[in-house]
């Protein structure tokens, strides 16, 4: 099923929302700009970090929003979300992911990288890129339907993106419009100021929209074997951070990201996307009593009965989007899934 905004929504087993270390340090850094005293922020906004940081693990979002909202109410300042999102760019534009972007051979390639391998930074939020005619749409969810962002993150976020294509662009990007789910804040010259761009307020979702045409600007220090060797490392870092998460749910999540971006997907691909061979993951699957083609059978099913309940696509479009070769073979996999065929099950749900 679809959300209020058109997202595709399935109930998959949920796993634990976190932010890295480093996103966590940025933040904590900033708020120290400002005169906060860390070890009384952490002790007063209520977050446990200490074991988390005594085994180098990532921030739980409960831990990570609870010190946020405390250090965006402390500090005072009414465009605290634009301000943090430009001033943290300088320091993530130092980190390993960055490093990748700057190796890529134009900017669309340095945002697709950076929206594969987001999850380094933080999992909390999910960006998004739509391309249609002539403008490009940058926009983001949270990690979870059950979170709603506050208007200071929703502003960082978009306040991160420019300044991180501006960085990619030699400063030569230009918007051609930015919009905000929520409402105008009344005084927008920060606003005004960061984005210099027309603002629209109470929208669907967060997003920037700029010219298509940046999207192939040449970036100055493309390498492509320099970038090559830095998505190994940082396919490793992403997998040592995720190390407590089994192999059917990290398998589970690319299948679903790739079905619903209608993308190729097969155990060859998954297992090169978690940097392994397909006979590696075969076995790490085994031994967790499961197997690549279990996992695709049970999001596949999943993403059907979320499709047919939305009522958006016919019966044909949904076998195409799930990869079926044709309505047929949907047919009869639906009904060996849930004893009832594609039509049955909208009627009833209908």
């Amino acid at each position: 099923m679809r959300n209020s905004e058109g997202i595709i929504i399935i109930e998959m087993r949920p796993y634990q929302l976190s932010t890295s270390a480093d996103l966590l340090n940025i933040l904590l850094k900033y708020a120290s700009d400002l005169g906060m005293d860390e070890p009384t922020l952490l002790s007063e906004s209520g977050a446990d970090l200490s074991t988390y940081r005594l085994n180098d693990e990532r921030i739980p979002a409960r831990e990570f929003n609870a010190i946020w909202s405390f250090i965006v109410q402390q500090s005072n300042d009414r465009d605290f979300g634009l301000h943090f999102g430009e001033r943290s760019h300088a320091m993530l534009s130092r980190h390993l992911l960055y490093a990748l972007m700057m190796k890529c051979e134009n900017v669309e390639q340095a945002i697709r990288k950076n929206f594969q391998y987001h999850n380094l930074v933080t999992d909390i939020i999910r960006p998004g890129l739509k391309v249609e005619g002539s403008l490009v749409y940058l926009t983001w969810e949270m990690g979870h339907p059950s979170l709603a962002p506050d208007r200071h993150l929703s502003e960082s976020v978009l306040a991160l993106f420019v300044s991180m294509l501006r960085y990619l662009t030699g400063d030569q990007f230009r918007l051609t419009e930015v919009r905000f789910a929520h409402r105008s804040p009344g005084n927008t010259a920060e606003h005004e100021r960061i984005f210099q761009a027309p603002l629209v307020f109470s929208q669907k979702r967060n997003e920037i929209v700029f010219s298509r045409s940046y999207l192939a600007h040449s970036i100055l220090l493309a390498n492509k074997q320099t970038m090559a060797d830095l998505e190994q490392l940082v396919q490793k870092v992403i997998h040592r951070a995720y190390k407590q998460n089994s192999w059917n749910e990290k398998v589970a999540q690319f299948i679903f990201k790739a079905l619903v971006e209608e993308e190729r997907i097969d155990i060859e691909t998954t297992a090169g996307h978690l940097a392994m061979t397909a006979r590696t993951l075969q076995g790490k699957l085994k031994d967790e009593g499961t197997s690549f083609r279990k996992l695709q059978e049970e999001v596949r099913k999943q993403l059907a009965i979320g499709y047919l309940k939305d009522g958006h696509d016919s019966i044909c479009e949904i076998a195409l989007l799930l990869g079926f070769a044709d309505q047929s073979a949907f047919h009869h996999a639906f009904k060996r899934w849930t004893g009832q065929t594609p039509g049955e099950y909208r009627k009833i749900k209908k």
